[in-house]
């Protein structure tokens, strides 16, 4: 079957390229990946890969994967799209990320690069499309289709897709999912299969992953077995990494050690945490994301708009940078701030660290800035002596007694405050929007237009847990953390550009007022 409108998006792209393919492939989708695929430069192979050949060869019209980081899913996703547009003439499919970074990644690196790349035999198939990195036309006239799930799923109406996969569906909003299954509507095929680790026990990812019949691999058997046999048109698997052969033991049994627990059960075991909680989802910060607009250099600010204020978060550890958070706060009541710009500042050098800070300061003519106290000593002390009329250090306190009034000046530049009470206020900002009447607008405005520059702060500000502490005097205390894999950098920043705001709108330097 070969559809006029795949046809024509096609033809948009190149009517010279030739639609034929080699006929004496192997037809069975194992042994074609075999035959036109390699993995590390190497020919790709079942062998030790029991527990995939099932799921390759898997018909279900809809199919849900949870699954532990490494397991090669990505990689089955990829095979699998190639091998059912390669030998379907004219059909659709749809590749879709829970990132623009992620999407991107797939389209240059693992589909370009790698597939094509390294294959003759998919270079006859498949020409690279160099002009496009989200529409790959195919020699049979098929095209894939890479998009961002993110705010893109309208998109994805106007695309007659066949086939369709979600990657990290766990940070996608499950409940659009209804619009992909209308996009397949209309398809003599209508393939859907979503892949990601685990979740929130309860999470609308893990109750999608229920509707299906719950394989399990059983390793005595080397065999997939259903919870639920008694559903047959949904098809749902669990992949831990302790059933890849190449991941030994020992390595998981560190992560274990290493992570928190809410992390190892959901990244290296792919399934369904409970217990600690996470206060901030990737929804509440995708949220306060406005495609419309970009970061802007400091000599397009417009000052008359309301004053700017600037957090410096110092990154400690191996996997940590050092952040500044610039807003302006638009409306001192409720209150609203636009961020302006913030970035990941990967320089080691801590002089070129203070110069870098001190440029932006000056770009950006901040009003007030606050600093973290507990790291990068000799930029603290530099910071304070070139901005003494503006700049502050902040440090936190565990547990006070009364978080607003223990909030303290303890020197003429340094104040202590409360880190479950800011970071709760934080929290509050995010995932309460401002609502009039039929209007609504998010109390932090993050300009997103280049979604690749503002994208990493996701990760920071959704890994921090949360759980509840009873204490002696029967008060209950909320404790937040966050694993150490994982910094919260920008998180952290963006409390202090928030703390520079409190200290100002008290219009003293001597308290903060909430």
């Amino acid at each position: 079957m070969f559809r006029k409108n795949t046809a024509y998006h096609f033809s948009i792209y190149n009517d010279s390229i030739p639609k034929t393919i080699d006929q004496n492939l192997p037809t069975n989708i194992v042994p074609w990946t075999e035959k036109i695929r390699t993995l590390n430069r190497k020919p790709f192979s079942f062998e030790n890969r029991d527990y995939l050949l099932q799921i390759y060869r898997d018909e279900a019209k809809e199919i849900y994967i949870t699954k532990g980081r490494q397991t090669e899913m990505t990689e089955f996703a990829l095979n699998w799209l190639l091998y059912k547009l390669a030998n379907n003439s004219g059909t659709v499919g749809l590749y879709m990320s829970d990132r623009d970074s992620h999407t991107s990644k797939f389209s240059k690196l693992r589909l370009k690069d790698r597939a094509i790349g390294q294959s003759k035999i998919l270079q006859s198939i498949i020409p690279i499309n160099k002009h496009s990195s989200t529409t790959q036309p195919f020699a049979n006239g098929s095209v894939l289709y890479m998009h961002s799930a993110w705010g893109e799923f309208d998109q994805a109406r106007s695309i007659p897709a066949d086939f369709v996969v979600v990657d990290e569906i766990q940070s996608v909003d499950v409940k659009e999912i209804d619009v992909l299954q209308e996009t397949l509507s209309h398809s003599d095929f209508g393939y859907l299969i979503g892949i990601g680790t685990g979740s929130e026990e309860g999470s609308d990812w893990h109750k999608l992953w229920q509707t299906g019949n719950q394989y399990s691999w059983d390793v005595n058997s080397k065999s997939w077995i259903p919870k639920r046999p008694e559903i047959t048109d949904i098809h749902s698997y669990h992949l831990p990494q302790t059933i890849v052969p190449w991941i030994p033991p020992e390595d998981i049994e560190k992560k274990r050690l290493k992570m928190t627990e809410r992390r190892f059960t959901t990244e290296v075991m792919g399934g369904w945490h409970k217990g600690a909680k996470k206060p901030i989802l990737e929804s509440d910060i995708r949220a306060l994301f406005n495609r419309n607009f970009s970061l802007i250099p400091g000599n397009q600010v417009d000052k008359s708009k309301g004053k700017v204020f600037m957090g410096v978060d110092w990154g400690g550890g191996e996997k940590a940078f050092t952040v500044p958070w610039i807003w302006q706060c638009l409306d001192y009541k409720i209150p609203i701030f636009k961020v302006l710009y913030t970035s990941k500042i990967e320089e080691t050098s801590i002089e070129k660290q203070v110069q870098m800070i001190s440029r932006l300061i000056e770009d950006y003519d901040v009003d007030h800035i606050v600093i973290d106290a507990g790291g990068g000593p000799y930029q603290v002390q530099k910071i304070e002596e070139r901005y003494a009329d503006k700049a502050v250090k902040c440090s936190y306190m565990n547990r006070p007694s009364n978080p607003l009034n223990d909030s303290k000046l303890i020197s003429d530049n340094h104040y202590v405050i409360d880190r479950t009470f800011v970071i709760d206020t934080i929290i509050d900002l995010i995932k309460r929007p401002y609502i009039k009447e039929d209007f609504t607008i998010p109390k932090i405005l993050i300009p997103a237009k280049n979604m690749q520059r503002i994208e990493w702060i996701i990760d920071q500000f959704t890994c921090i847990e949360s759980e509840t502490i009873s204490l002696q005097s029967g008060q209950d205390y909320t404790r937040y953390f966050h694993d150490n894999e994982q910094p919260d950098d920008a998180l952290h920043a963006c409390i202090y550009a928030y703390v520079a705001w409190l200290i100002n709108k008290g219009e003293k330097w001597n308290y903060i007022s909430a």
